[in-house]
């Protein structure tokens, strides 16, 4: 039986607590304004006051809301395609090492003039590694729940194969 992870509570981001302070400051404007309106009429420019706080203020508060909405809605259409697009960077990332692992046990030992055939395919070998390690760090930086887990799986995995060896 595959057990569901339990989702985590959902913390307060520096958005959702900018849109807080957005609403609340709108809130107490217009209480103040109420307050100011029973104790006597409003003039044209304190009512004119009021609709502008009250649209800049929505406007900020959309705004921020809007963006970090815009930014969920992203990660997730994206979370699915991460997910296996990790997992061919990690099978990548397991050729290139045992390719570089075969050019390391096929150069030859001692001091015999080496060719350098092997250091140039062990250099190019080297620097994909690179690439796919800098690749696997982006997609860290955009889903890193998912890329964590993938990676524990992928050690694990790989810990049971040298063990079988």
């Amino acid at each position: 039986m595959i057990e569901k992870p339990i989702p985590k509570p959902q913390q307060l981001t520096p958005k959702i607590t900018g849109v807080a302070l957005v609403v609340i400051s709108l809130v107490i404007i217009t209480v103040v304004y109420v307050v100011a309106s029973l104790v006597r009429p409003l003039s044209g420019f304190e009512n004119v006051l009021l609709q502008l706080f009250s649209m800049i203020f929505g406007f900020l508060g959309s705004y921020i809301l809007g963006r970090e909405s815009a930014r969920e809605a992203a990660r997730d259409i994206i979370k699915p395609h991460a997910r296996s697009a990790f997992r061919r960077l990690l099978s990548v990332y397991e050729s290139l090492s045992r390719i570089a692992l075969a050019i390391d046990s096929s150069k030859p030992a001692g001091n015999e003039p080496q060719p350098h055939v092997l250091d140039k395919l062990q250099a190019m070998v080297t620097d994909q590694i690179y690439t796919v390690d800098d690749a696997l760090e982006d997609w860290r930086d955009i889903v890193p729940e998912d890329v964590t887990e993938i990676l524990e799986r992928f050690t694990e995995r790989t810990q049971k194969q040298r063990l079988t060896r």
